[in-house]
Formats: structure tokens, C-alpha cells, sequence
């Protein structure tokens, strides 16, 4: 979520990286890569070869708890910096809070009830970008981005019931969760 939100800023409103120069904005991005993508991935892989969980899709739910608290812990830790450390824009600050309470919350609903992550984080951004385009002032120029995001949204999850990896329930959670959560925490940060 994070790594999508970053370049989708980055490429339709570059204005919410001010006051970070326009040269170091890429950088700015491989950091939010590296930290809320790679490093989480690597260490899922090191999970799986460890054999802490049976496979890198993580579809049993019990398996999913440690994976999502240590992701959880990048997330936390990444968001901690980019606010007491590098003095991010408060934009940025915001949706990683947003982003890490969501992986809290499904982390947490996990312990009873297996939610698609793949919608909930589709829908979030869809929910954060949906909000983002009704605060600002390119909301015309934004709008063909979002429908874009919640066609692809929509292909996420309706992929994930096609392949049998969740119920209908638990893709309509997922959906509702990401969405409702990142949009009303859009507003409530910004």
C-alpha cells in the first residue's frame, strides 16, 4: 500500500512531497520500497525457509499472525522515522499511521477470522485516493486515476475469489475494512 500510494503521488500530485526537493523524491520512494516491501518480503521468505509457515501465500490463518505482527513492526518502525527522524510531510506521516494501524487491525482480527489482505489493501488505497480526490483541488484531474484504482481494486478481488483463496465473506470484510478505515483515517488525519 504504502510503496503504491508513494508512486501514484509522486506521478498525478507530486505537490504532496513539498518541502522535500524534487530530485531526492525518487530516493524518498526506493526508502518506502525497501522498508515496507523488500524488507518485509525477505523476511516472509526466511519465515518460509525456516518453516514457520507451510507457504509464501500465507493462507492458513493461524500461520498469518506472526508474518502480519512483524510486518506490523516495519511498518511501526518505518512510520516512527519518517516522522521523529527524517521530518516527512505531514501527508506521507498520516497515511503511513493509517496504513499500520490497518495491518494492526487485520493482524488482529487473524486470531479468529481469515480476511482477504489482498482487498483490504486494494480497497485501502482505493479508500485513501478516494478521499485524497475529494479534498483536492485537482479532484478533475484525479478521477480517471481513481476509477483506475478501483478497477484494479475490483480485478484484486474478484481474483482472489476466482482462485478460491477466499469466501465471499471474507473478500467483502477485506473490501469493507480497507475501504471505510483508510478513508475516514484520511479525514481524520488531514
Amino acid at each position: 500500500m504504502a510503496t503504491y500510494c508513494s508512486v501514484l503521488f509522486y506521478l498525478f500530485i507530486p505537490e504532496l512531497y513539498s518541502p522535500i526537493p524534487v530530485r531526492t523524491i525518487p530516493y524518498f520512494i526506493g526508502a518506502i520500497v525497501l522498508t515496507t516491501f523488500l524488507v518485509p518480503f525477505i523476511s516472509i521468505v526466511f519465515l518460509k525457509l525456516s518453516r514457520r509457515i507451510t507457504s509464501l501465500e500465507v493462507t492458513n490463518r493461524e500461520e498469518r499472525i506472526f508474518p502480519f505482527l512483524s510486518i506490523f513492526l516495519f511498518y511501526a518502525i518505518t512510520t516512527y522515522m519518517f516522522h521523529a527522524q527524517l521530518h516527512v510531510p505531514n501527508v506521507f506521516v498520516s497515511i503511513m499511521v493509517i496504513i499500520t494501524s490497518l495491518i494492526l487491525i487485520v493482524t488482529i482480527i487473524s486470531f479468529r477470522f481469515k480476511i482477504s489482505v489482498h482487498s483490504t489493501a486494494a480497497w485501502g488505497v482505493a479508500g485513501i485516493f478516494s478521499a485524497i480526490n475529494m479534498t483536492t483541488s485537482q479532484a478533475g484531474n484525479l478521477l480517471w486515476v481513481l476509477a483506475v484504482i478501483l478497477f484494479i481494486a475490483g480485478i484484486t478481488t474478484s481474483s482472489r475469489l476466482y482462485l478460491g483463496r477466499h469466501t465471499p465473506t471474507e473478500s467483502w470484510f477485506g473490501i469493507i475494512l480497507g475501504f471505510v478505515f483508510c478513508f475516514l483515517g484520511y479525514y481524520w488525519f488531514i
